[in-house]
């Protein structure tokens, strides 16, 4: 019995020492487990950081190209708003934030450096003189305010009103061509009105002096004709007659009865030839239609058709002009004849 005790006790033991030892080999196996997984929890960011360092120092060139690329693209564009920016505090700015841009993404150097500072010295200046350059657009707006003034002016002819625009423009820029060259035009053309004003109403004066005188030609040849008509009612009345006063049928005495009354020395039976005096020398002095007395408008007329002349009161008559006969009047027939023209 106590054999079978101690056997039991030396299994016991025995189980003891295979559990204890079981356990301690699952601890080392733990204990080595974790010690491993700790290891490589260690090593795994050392890898890690190892390769993308790797990768940081592959990529590094590439980076520094695509940088400097990128300068290139925005130092070219700054120096071309440098070049075509206007020239005023807007375009100034946009300069300056350009290049300011440049420094703040780290590609300022030298060149970077310099160009902003001249920018901002742009700046500063135009800052200063801003405010008579505000001065200066202030006229110009004016200037161009008083120009549109006088155009409208002179469209509606209203000349004085552009003269005192053009000259409130003079007076505040006394060399401007544009305002000089307006008063030039407004003058010619305020010249031209007055001359059409002047032809217009001169027009009018010739036309009211032509309608006058038609008015005068007209009273006067109704008087004429009135003065006609009485000297035919008197001539109607009074017989014109020629008396031979010396030569060859001296106190002979002809009657006028027809339009024509014919003296010379031809004799015909043609109507149209027959002298209604014959006055007949032997020295054919008197021309064979010597002259002739003609009845016109109430009035007598004596006309020379001769070679040797007809004479009034010894004033020889132009030969084929027609001179007035008066109640009276003496006329020789080639100083063969005198007679005497008589309204009985």
């Amino acid at each position: 019995m106590r054999l079978v005790a101690r056997a039991l006790r030396l299994n016991c033991a025995c189980a003891s020492h295979r559990a204890a030892s079981t356990g301690a080999r699952a601890l080392v196996v733990v204990a080595f487990g974790f010690t491993a997984t700790a290891a490589n929890a260690h090593a795994a960011p050392r890898a890690s950081q190892q390769k993308r360092a790797t990768t940081a120092a592959a990529q590094q060139p590439a980076k520094a190209t695509r940088q400097n690329r990128e300068k290139q693209i925005l130092l070219q564009f700054c120096q071309d708003m440098d070049k075509h920016a206007a020239a005023t505090i807007e375009g100034i700015r946009d300069r300056t934030d350009c290049w300011k841009r440049m420094q703040l993404e780290g590609m300022g150097d030298s060149t970077v450096n310099a160009r902003y500072q001249a920018a901002v010295d742009d700046y500063d200046a135009a800052s200063r003189s801003e405010p008579s350059r505000r001065a200066q657009e202030s006229a110009e707006s004016v200037v161009e305010q008083r120009m549109g003034e006088a155009q409208r002016a002179l469209a509606a002819k209203n000349y004085s009103a552009a003269n005192a625009a053009v000259d409130a423009v003079l007076t505040a820029q006394p060399q401007n061509i544009r305002a000089h060259a307006f008063k030039d035009r407004i003058v010619a053309l305020e010249r031209a009105d007055r001359l059409r004003t002047t032809v217009f109403y001169a027009g009018g004066g010739v036309l009211a002096l032509a309608m006058v005188l038609g008015v005068w030609a007209q009273v006067s040849a109704r008087g004429h004709r009135k003065e006609i008509e009485r000297a035919q009612a008197k001539s109607s009345q009074r017989q014109a007659i020629v008396e031979i006063i010396d030569g060859l049928g001296r106190g002979k005495l002809y009657a006028i009865n027809g339009p024509v009354f014919r003296i010379g020395a031809a004799l015909s039976d043609r109507p149209e030839e027959k002298n209604d005096l014959i006055l007949s020398d032997e020295q054919s002095l008197v021309s064979r239609y010597h002259c002739a007395i003609i009845r016109k408008d109430g009035h007598y007329y004596l006309i020379d058709s001769s070679l040797n002349g007809t004479y009034i009161d010894d004033d020889q008559l132009e030969r084929g002009e027609p001179r007035l006969l008066e109640d009276g009047d003496e006329f020789t027939v080639s100083g063969m004849a005198r007679l005497k023209f008589l309204l009985v």
